[in-house]
């Protein structure tokens, strides 16, 4: 299949958040490396296994793990590839996107029927829907990856108080806007959170130019 380029913090994304198992957290990578700016791809398992160096029964293995965690949902099709997307990404995709996609005939399934059964991902995630979390989540200039997010607010709080970091991200806001920096440039929140850039000293900061992949912000 012909690889489409994607925003690049996915892969930070996904490098930086802990996973528990590194065999899965190799074949997440390598899936987001087919993907479209929307999480979703359909690299057969041997195309999965070429780009990982992972044997096949292996990389089947892991996406079972990575569907039955929630990293990944999964549809499973006959006769071809399956089609993977990252979850992480969803909560970006509007209903008309959905509506398209539809229309293509992918089927994005209700799981609130799953709820009792969450996996640990969501177990840690799903709690941190804090005043504070969505506090930061409307000041951060790029909402994007809602779900990795919560769960890097709330492993954040660990290193810093939770009002130091949103006052962090309003300031960071106003920079982007005073230094008219393009949405696609500014880091995902998670990656923001990860790499600790509450602390950044933004009156440092030049302006970054507005092509190219060597301006990518991590």
């Amino acid at each position: 299949m012909k690889q489409r380029l994607i925003p690049y913090d996915l892969l930070a994304d996904i490098a930086l958040t802990y996973i528990p198992n590194p065999i899965a957290k190799i074949v997440l990578l390598e899936i987001a490396r087919y993907s479209n700016s929307s999480g979703e791809c359909f690299p057969s398992r041997e195309t999965l296994s070429d780009g990982s160096g992972i044997a096949v029964r292996t990389v089947v293995r892991a996406i079972q793990w990575l569907e039955k965690e929630g990293l990944i949902r999964v549809r499973h099709r006959h006769g071809t590839s399956n089609f993977y997307i990252i979850t992480s990404m969803e909560e970006e995709m509007t209903e008309d996107t959905r509506a398209n996609l539809a229309h293509e005939g992918v089927i994005y399934l209700d799981t609130n029927s799953n709820r009792k059964n969450k996996s640990y991902r969501a177990n840690l995630a799903r709690p941190m829907d804090t005043p504070m979390f969505l506090a930061f989540w409307q000041a951060y200039p790029r909402r994007i990856g809602k779900g990795a997010a919560r769960t890097a607010f709330a492993r954040s709080l660990s290193f810093a108080d939770g009002n130091s970091i949103v006052q962090a991200a309003i300031a960071y806001a106003a920079h982007c806007t005073e230094m008219k920096i393009e949405q696609k440039f500014i880091p995902h929140p998670t990656t923001w959170l990860n790499t600790e850039r509450w602390e950044d000293d933004l009156a440092t900061e030049e302006a970054k130019p507005t092509s190219g992949w060597g301006n990518v912000e991590l």
